[in-house]
């Protein structure tokens, strides 16, 4: 995963998002490209209706592509 690319992830429990390079914490729920929802407290509204949590480790694109942090990026 390029490292530059923005996107929120679940980071010790709390939800941050990268943003040109830098991590800060989420302040504000967010809506992605695709219509995906991203709430401050982790839960995600997906474009289709459905809802999850978002578990420690995992990011979303800001067009709503759930993925993995790499391993590098953990020790942030």
């Amino acid at each position: 995963m390029e490292m530059k690319e923005d996107m929120i992830m679940m980071k010790d429990g709390k939800m941050m998002m990268m943003k040109n390079g830098d991590m800060m914490p989420m302040e504000t729920d967010l809506t992605m490209s695709d219509g995906t929802k991203v709430m401050m407290d982790g839960m995600v509204m997906m474009a289709d209706g459905s809802s999850r949590m978002m578990m420690e480790g995992e990011a979303m694109t800001m067009d709503g592509k759930m993925t993995r942090m790499d391993d590098d990026m953990k020790g942030m």
